[in-house]
């Protein structure tokens, strides 16, 4: 038996492949491409649905208090500038164009 904290972030875990899921599938085929059972949403589109229900997950555990509610601004920037100098780097390696 789970308890409500085992199954949400279960959910959380499964969101998260989904989105690693529909982002090797817009590597593999573009962003532009779509399923062929599923015309007009394309790759990209997948990856912003399921980012979409990965943020419902979140809030869903937020609201229960399994995970803190924190500020996110200072840290997101701080995520982009560490991208950004790593991006900068491949890119003085000559692995990024």
């Amino acid at each position: 038996m789970m308890t409500k904290t085992e199954h949400l972030l279960t959910c959380l875990i499964e969101e998260c492949a989904e989105i690693q899921k529909a982002a090797a599938k817009a590597l593999r085929f573009g962003l532009d491409d779509h399923h062929p059972d599923i015309p007009g949403t394309t790759n990209a589109d997948e990856i912003a649905q399921e980012y979409i229900d990965l943020l419902a997950i979140v809030e869903m555990l937020r609201e229960d208090g399994i995970i803190p509610m924190l500020e996110s601004r200072d840290r997101a920037q701080a995520k982009k500038d560490k991208v950004t100098k790593y991006m900068a780097y491949a890119q003085a390696r000559g692995v990024l164009v």
